[in-house]
């Protein structure tokens, strides 16, 4: 599935994520994954595990919180995907500038080697005080790219500016 955006949510998007001109801690991808749940089950035909009630997984910065995790390793060692279920279930990451993204949704898929978040349901993101909601948000988290998009009929993209930011943003890039 492709998502376009018009040219002003293209700028507006740029805008909201040029506002932390860092880069996502490559730190992180080095360390260890840490998962801590009250339950877990394996099913090792499939390759896959869960992980039940209160789950906090880790990873350097980031910090994934749901009720529910599945992984399901797909083939190669470092391929795999996390799929967090809450009311919301949330990713957060401390980028190397050391500004914080956020983001929460009902459904959160954690690509390990894409370096990819899919937000689904009830989707919000947020850096700094910026923040984007919608049906679907994609987010790389190696790129810090964001596109999102509403799925159900009548629903809509949101985006919130602080002024002062955006006015900043602007100057910066007219070399002011």
């Amino acid at each position: 599935m492709r998502f376009t955006l018009t040219k002003p949510a293209k700028v507006l998007c740029c805008l909201l994520l040029a506002s932390s001109a860092g880069i996502a801690k490559q730190t992180d991808y080095q360390q260890k994954i840490f998962v801590d749940s009250q339950r877990q089950l394996a099913e090792l035909g499939s390759n896959k595990v869960s992980f039940l009630d209160d789950v906090v997984i880790t990873q350097g910065t980031i910090k994934i919180t749901a009720s529910k995790v599945e992984v399901i390793r797909n083939g190669q060692k470092g391929a795999e995907e996390m799929i967090a279920y809450g009311s919301p279930a949330t990713f957060s990451q401390v980028l190397d500038n050391g500004k914080p993204v956020q983001a929460s949704a009902n459904r959160l898929h954690y690509k390990l080697k894409e370096k990819l978040v899919v937000l689904s349901d009830k989707a919000k993101l947020q850096q700094q005080d910026n923040e984007v909601s919608g049906d679907v948000i994609r987010y790389d988290i190696q790129k810090q790219q964001m596109a999102a998009e509403s799925t159900a009929k009548g629903s809509r993209v949101k985006t919130v500016f602080l002024p002062e930011q955006l006015q900043e943003q602007t100057s910066q890039k007219d070399g002011q």
